[in-house]
């Protein structure tokens, strides 16, 4: 089955095809997070956060909020954003300007996801093993523990009463019944390939496989349920939500939002074979940067923005990790992109 892979960034060109209007937009800066609220798509972009009114045919990419610190998720609930960063989650309210930020708890241990169940808000923090839950409207709110019997939660999300929980580092998806006084997760599905986000979607549960480039689901109800691959030539896909009965992907590593058509229509794809890339990826000994055209400037960060190494290099330098943990880290080439890898 053809699907229609259509990508979304800041340049717009409409191509006409038989079935419908395809967006190609560019120069997104490492859309991590992505949320629809009121018909406008939120989304990560660098230090700040952007949107674009889906209403709209031919949309104006707005810039929401800047100077934020390595924004890694967001949320949207009763007209507030909520944003996570390196080590807090702030928030703020969409229509009230002058834009205030509120700090609502910090002390975080690299916050990678968050939602709202019972007027709580959920918080994955994904260098420290666990799930919090916290009350935001009220002053200093303190953290509860809901469970830190997981590895790397990447994602988290809540759908009927039930807390589905991404194991990045796992390789895996577990839940946990909010209902129960239960504290360790039951797992769901394994043998991913690097799990970053999931979403679900009339009983289906889809999952952004990281490295496996593709988008995969299982079916909710069936409790024998088998991993079905949806979509497979998307590189390094991290969020998604469904709009519409359209399904939304960013990628970090492409830097592009896609707009994934799940009908059957003709397939239109970009490809860039320029791009820049790591390899290998995972890796335990050794990274090397492809594509490069000259020596560059690089940093690689740990995901809480410490700065490891800095140095000079070209398409042929082996960087050396043997002495990282292993973990997932950033490298910030100066003046164009941020990639990701993988310490095994």
């Amino acid at each position: 089955m053809k699907k229609q892979h259509v990508l979304l960034c800041l340049l717009f060109i409409l191509v006409n095809t038989s079935a419908q209007n395809s967006i190609q937009l560019t120069e997104v800066n490492n859309p991590m997070g992505i949320k629809v609220y009121k018909n406008e798509l939120y989304f990560t972009n660098g230090n700040n956060i952007s949107k674009l009114n889906l209403a709209n045919k031919n949309p104006e990419l707005i810039n929401v909020c800047s100077l934020l610190e390595k924004p890694t998720a967001i949320e949207i609930i009763n007209d507030y954003l909520y944003i996570a960063t390196t080590n807090k989650v702030v928030r703020f309210d969409l229509f009230n300007k002058p834009l205030n930020t509120e700090d609502i708890i910090t002390g975080l241990e690299a916050p990678s996801s968050m939602c709202f169940y019972n007027n709580e808000l959920y918080v994955a923090e994904y260098n420290a093993n666990t799930i919090i839950k916290i009350n935001p409207n009220v002053e200093d709110p303190k953290k509860q523990i809901v469970t830190n019997n997981i590895n790397s939660p990447s994602d988290i999300i809540i759908y009927n009463d039930e807390l589905y929980i991404v194991e990045f580092f796992a390789n895996k998806i577990s839940k946990l019944n909010l209902s129960s006084n239960r504290t360790k997760p039951e797992t769901i599905i394994e043998g991913l390939n690097f799990p970053a986000n999931i979403c679900i979607h009339k009983n289906e549960l889809y999952i952004a496989e990281l490295l496996g480039n593709k988008i995969s689901k299982i079916n909710l109800e069936n409790d024998t349920s088998t991993i079905e691959d949806v979509f497979s030539e998307i590189e390094s896909p991290f969020d998604l939500l469904f709009f519409k009965n359209e399904l939304y992907v960013s990628s970090t590593d492409e830097n592009l939002i896609s707009k994934i058509d799940l009908t059957p229509k003709e397939e239109i794809i970009i490809e860039n074979k320029n791009k820049i890339s790591v390899y290998p990826n995972p890796s335990i000994d050794y990274i090397s940067i492809n594509n490069l055209t000259t020596d560059t400037f690089i940093r690689i960060s740990d995901m809480q923005g410490n700065i490891i190494k800095e140095q000079t290099v070209n398409s042929t330098t082996q960087i050396p990790i043997s002495r990282l943990k292993p973990g997932y880290y950033l490298i910030i080439i100066e003046g164009t992109d941020t990639l990701r890898f993988i310490k095994k």
